[in-house]
């Protein structure tokens, strides 16, 4: 039986997930950009993150469609924008976005996963009210 609780705020802007050993952005694209991006948008921003080591790193991506799903539970609540209930850890930032882009994608969609409900939905790339929480591996000691 584990005893580590499942979310852990390191202190650095990284909130630990000892269940999938991925380490998650405290704040979203929106927290830090200040402003919604649409898929592209979003894989620049990833991009531009790595770029300027943010947090002190430089292997941020964007999450899975089945990784950012582990984020979601009903029993957490958390108030994103507007005062809206979401469902992850409230050791992520409040004020933060109701749902992020995730993996995989094509040439016309992308999913993207709303902490409200649970659901991942294909929208346009172009859907310009859009929010990404930046991911990577936890490395093992």
């Amino acid at each position: 039986m584990n005893d580590q609780p499942r979310f852990v705020d390191n202190g650095d802007g990284t909130i630990q997930d000892n269940k999938t050993g991925l380490a998650w952005a405290k704040k979203d694209s929106f927290q830090i950009a200040g402003d919604w991006v649409n898929f592209q948008e979003a894989l620049q921003l990833i991009d531009q993150l790595n770029k300027k080591d943010y947090l002190g790193f430089h292997d941020w991506r964007m999450p899975e469609k089945e990784e950012i799903a582990e984020l979601y539970n009903p029993e957490f609540k958390l108030n994103a924008r507007s005062n809206k209930e979401i469902h992850i850890s409230d050791l992520f930032e409040p004020g933060c976005g109701i749902g992020s882009w995730c993996l995989p994608f094509d040439q016309q969609a992308a999913f993207y996963f709303e902490f409200q409900g649970g659901n991942a939905q294909h929208y346009d790339q172009d859907f310009t009210q859009g929010y990404v929480r930046p991911v990577r591996l936890w490395p093992d000691d």
